[in-house]
């Protein structure tokens, strides 16, 4: 379907390589100018209950400068939580300049460009969710008699989670009620969302890392800003094949599958109703599924919506497969420098493919069911029963002398799709 698009993937990896400028000095003296920096700044942000005040920061340079400062301080090790935390608080009153109402603390140069502002600032807030892999492995990987270090770590690790839930509601809110965004900016974020799934989600499940903490909440967000962007600015076919690409490096999560479900069974809903009509019957879901699909979104969009989500994860029976399923970098990594795996397809994780097909099997029975009008839930249990065996077709019967086996095969809108203007 993407065949002759590009990919954004190798782009995207790439953020993990920019580094600011502090990175080149010794690792205590740039620590002590990120602390020394973003404390002054995040003092006139006004969270802790003081009065915000007008930044003192003017001119590009200015501005510039404390961002360099600031991406080096979202990279810094876990320990320095306070002062990630400041970082944290900085940048998302700044994105605030793309709201209806900026915060008194935005800079003015910020709200007078907030586009080519958020840009880089999205970009910068990438390294907040890189794992830090050399400190989680120095606790989730020791023996059980170090119980105290490893709850310690399991700590800091969710003070790194609850930033991020920090980072995505402010994301959240900005695509929501933001009226500049500019294309450039949509495809930024959508690329930084595809850019920390993967770099959350795509290696081995770990019990407790940063990655199976996050799982649900990261994709949860990608999910419902892709369906806010495919009304407000359709995302481009490279963005698509990307995204396609990156979920094939996730299958190895249930969470995936789970918001896949969600969300194919909440399109399927609304292009039932206006494909069959008033008269069809109507198949009912959660009212949480259905708010994911915006109600401005118009036929055509939700027809290509529903068609590309529905092909985001490649063939599900794949997922019946580790072979397949684990033919990816991360597995590959983990199983040259792992003493206990020595094929990829042997990690612990992947004893979870069955409960995963089984729950991709069952969303696709779904859509079966409601296309049949005999939808009558979502069920993921192992010995949930097809309706079929009282199935009364909505359609007028069509017997085999009506059928002109002769006439030429055309092929659904659906299954041609082009992006709408």
């Amino acid at each position: 379907m993407y065949s002759d698009w590009s990919s954004l993937t190798v782009h995207l990896q790439l953020l993990s390589s920019s580094t600011s400028v502090l990175s080149k000095f010794p690792a205590d003296d740039s620590r002590n100018v990120v602390i020394s920096v973003v404390r002054n700044v995040a003092s006139s942000l006004g969270i802790l209950g003081s009065e915000a005040k007008p930044s003192l920061l003017k001119t590009d340079k200015e501005i510039s400068w404390i961002m360099e400062v600031i991406s080096h301080g979202l990279s810094l090790p876990l320990s320095e939580h306070e002062t990630i935390k400041d970082c944290v608080n900085i940048y998302c009153e700044w994105l605030s300049a793309l709201l209806p109402n900026p915060k008194t603390c935005v800079p003015e140069s910020i709200i007078d460009e907030p586009n080519r502002y958020s840009r880089k600032i999205i970009s910068h807030l990438y390294h907040l969710f890189v794992p830090r892999r050399g400190e989680e492995d120095k606790v989730l990987h020791i023996s059980e008699k170090s119980g105290k270090a490893r709850q310690a770590a399991q700590e800091t690790i969710h003070r790194q989670a609850v930033l991020c839930h920090r980072v995505l509601r402010r994301v959240q809110d900005v695509v929501q009620q933001s009226e500049t965004m500019e294309r450039e900016t949509w495809e930024a974020l959508l690329g930084f969302l595809l850019a920390i799934n993967d770099a959350l989600l795509a290696p081995p499940t770990v019990k407790d890392d940063v990655g199976d903490q996050l799982c649900e909440r990261v994709l949860g967000a990608l999910y419902e800003i892709w369906l806010i962007s495919c009304v407000k600015c359709f995302p481009s076919p490279p963005l698509w094949k990307t995204f396609r690409e990156m979920s094939m490096n996730w299958r190895h999560r249930t969470g995936l599958v789970d918001q896949w479900n969600r969300v194919n069974l909440a399109l399927t809903s609304r292009l039932l109703s206006f494909m069959y009509g008033p008269t069809f019957p109507k198949m009912k879901i959660a009212e949480d599924d259905a708010a994911l699909i915006p109600e401005s979104m118009t036929e055509d969009c939700i027809s290509q919506t529903w068609y590309r989500f529905l092909h985001s994860i490649g063939n599900p029976v794949d997922l019946a497969h580790p072979s397949l399923v684990s033919q990816t970098q991360h597995f590959y990594q983990y199983a040259i420098v792992a003493e206990s795996v020595i094929d990829p397809t042997h990690h612990p994780c992947l004893a979870t493919l069955p409960s995963i097909f089984l729950r991709a099997m069952k969303g696709i029975s779904a859509i079966v069911d409601a296309y049949l009008g005999i939808y009558s839930g979502f069920d993921t249990t192992e010995h949930a029963t097809s309706p079929l065996s009282s199935y009364h077709s909505p359609f007028p019967t069509t017997t085999c002398s009506n059928l002109n086996l002769t006439s030429p095969i055309t092929c659904s809108p659906l299954l041609t799709p082009t992006p709408p203007a």
